[in-house]
């Protein structure tokens, strides 16, 4: 695939790899390097995709009951242009992301200008600020170039400090061109319509289902062309993050490390897969001294995936739709946030039971 346009990011080379083998010895892990991927067609369509490749590990003993794997998942959503509306039962495709199924072998290269993360069928060509996603899942073919268009947000630590603080990670802005092939069709993507952020990092494993069963978290993108908001919202385990961008410049909103976020749940649906009330209209409020975001989010459709860990298995839903709202920053600026593409996601303990097998 040709490359077009400029592209910036600060994260490196070295932040690809994998980084287990920094942990201590004997800790049960968890990495990730993901993409998010929120697209529109050259017809008018709409794409969702969510593709990762995982590491976890620990032991039979540990979160994941498995020594060191390599585990996959994708979601992936196509919204025809003449979908309109709430909340409807729109099909996806998407799998479990289950570390004890029969996954084949995964692996991490190094060459000298770039990291690639491989599995079955598909690969991530890592060469910062530029990452490839090529091959195939669960019938969908993607040849995809997705480029930097800001810093990466290093919410978790650097990775030269892995060692030191035991976590390290980030979420990096991106562009996206390219295709997808599903049942026969290609769809081609619209450069000035289509963006995603990558997701990479190293910790710790948490046993999820454990986590889990208490307050719901929120990982949110919005995006349009000029305004990037990122939101990590997990009361349950002490974080409330947010990063926020105007015209390639950051917009600090945090107070003392933290942010003062609202996720207020205005409105729910029955799933029919699943038989699941889940929130699907919200107000959503971040506030400091610097200023105050307002923005209205109905979802329009849904995706899910889930996990299982020692204590039982957890249900995690992606919501999409599109945002409107306004930043008003003490500097006297009123930003309209118009159109802002959203992913919204959440995830509980849908099955709040261990093995138990002997």
């Amino acid at each position: 695939m040709t490359i077009e346009k400029e592209a910036r990011s600060n994260a490196t080379l070295a932040d690809q790899l994998s980084y287990k083998e920094s942990l201590p010895k004997g800790v049960s892990y968890m990495e990730n390097n993901g993409f998010l991927v929120m697209a529109e067609t050259e017809d008018g369509d709409e794409i969702s995709l969510v593709s990762c490749i995982f590491r976890v590990g620990g032991g039979k003993k540990g979160p994941w009951q498995v020594e060191d794997k390599f585990v996959g998942q994708t979601t992936f959503q196509i919204k025809p242009k003449d979908f309109k509306g709430t909340i409807n039962d729109l099909d996806f495709i998407s799998n479990r992301s289950w570390a004890t199924d029969d996954w084949n072998s995964g692996e991490v290269i190094k060459t000298n200008d770039a990291v690639i993360w491989k599995l079955d069928n598909r690969q991530y060509i890592c060469r910062p600020p530029y990452w490839e996603l090529k091959g195939e899942h669960m019938g969908i073919e993607f040849d995809l170039l997705l480029s930097g268009n800001g810093d990466a947000s290093f919410h978790k630590g650097i990775y030269a400090d892995l060692a030191k603080n035991n976590v390290a990670g980030y979420e990096a802005p991106l562009c996206c061109e390219g295709t997808f092939k599903v049942e026969g069709k290609t769809y081609k993507l619209r450069k000035d319509k289509s963006v995603g952020c990558q997701e990479k990092f190293t910790q710790p494993a948490w046993d999820l289902a454990k986590v889990l069963r208490g307050e719901t978290y929120y990982w949110i993108w919005w995006a349009n062309e000029s305004v990037r908001i990122f939101i990590y919202y997990y009361p349950s385990v002490g974080k409330a993050y947010s990063h926020v961008m105007v015209d390639d410049q950051e917009v600090d909103f945090s107070e003392n490390g933290t942010s003062n976020i609202k996720m207020e749940e205005l409105e729910y649906w029955i799933d029919p897969k699943t038989r699941m009330r889940i929130p699907v209209k919200w107000h959503f409020t971040l506030k400091s001294a610097i200023g105050e975001i307002n923005l209205d989010a109905s979802a329009e459709s849904r995706t899910f995936y889930g996990y299982l860990s020692e204590s039982g298995a957890t249900i995690h839903y992606g919501l999409h739709s599109h945002s409107l709202g306004e930043m008003n920053l003490a500097d006297g600026r009123k930003i309209a946030l118009k159109d802002m593409r959203t992913y919204i996601e959440h995830g509980w303990c849908a099955i709040p039971l261990p093995a138990a097998a002997c």
